[in-house]
């Protein structure tokens, strides 16, 4: 895998990485839109179950959350994650931009797979789904750790760091999407 990835890297396929972090965004973008439907439609019918006339009403006046903001939030925050991220890291580790951007572009299938995944989960159980994102992220996380000892050749410093560098918006992000969407 470490031979693929650094080939990879060290080619001039930037096309392809910004392919796949399109694709990723497009489908997180989605995810993210089909999981707060799933969320509202589950605490709707909890709150409202056994009410009779009155849970038909509340239904069908409720104005539910538009799932096309939901998708643009996902989509655009995904996409300018990423390109933030990829010009922090190429800063900090003193690596071309190109070099660090295909390493994010050939790690997110990961992602892609784990989300496509998440697709078929999302109508099992919420929290089984929830689940299943936080080790995938944790798969994720350890493919960038190893790609940042055995391509880059890191102090162990510089990899916690970088990885510090990821986590932290993520954890950000999480939170104001949590109190504010």
């Amino acid at each position: 895998m470490i031979k693929v990835v650094s080939n990879y890297i060290h080619k001039n396929l930037f096309y392809v990485s910004v392919f796949v972090m399109g694709l990723v965004s497009l489908v997180i973008g989605i995810f993210y839109a089909l999981l707060k439907n799933k969320m509202f439609e589950v605490a709707s019918n909890d709150f409202l179950e056994g009410t009779g006339v009155l849970s038909f009403y509340i239904t069908m006046s409720t104005d539910r959350p538009n799932a096309i903001n939901y998708f643009l939030i996902g989509l655009l925050g995904i996409l300018l994650f990423f390109f933030v991220i990829c010009f922090i890291l190429k800063k900090y580790l003193k690596k071309s931009y190109l070099e660090v951007f295909n390493l994010f572009g050939i790690l997110n299938v990961v992602l892609l797979g784990g989300f496509i995944l998440g697709f078929i989960f999302i109508n099992v159980s919420i929290i089984f789904t929830l689940i299943f994102l936080l080790v995938i992220m944790l798969l994720y996380l350890f493919c960038l750790y190893i790609c940042l000892d055995k391509i880059f050749k890191l102090s162990l410093r510089k990899k916690i760091i970088s990885l510090l560098i990821f986590i932290l918006p993520v954890i950000v992000i999480l939170i104001i999407l949590k109190l504010f969407v």
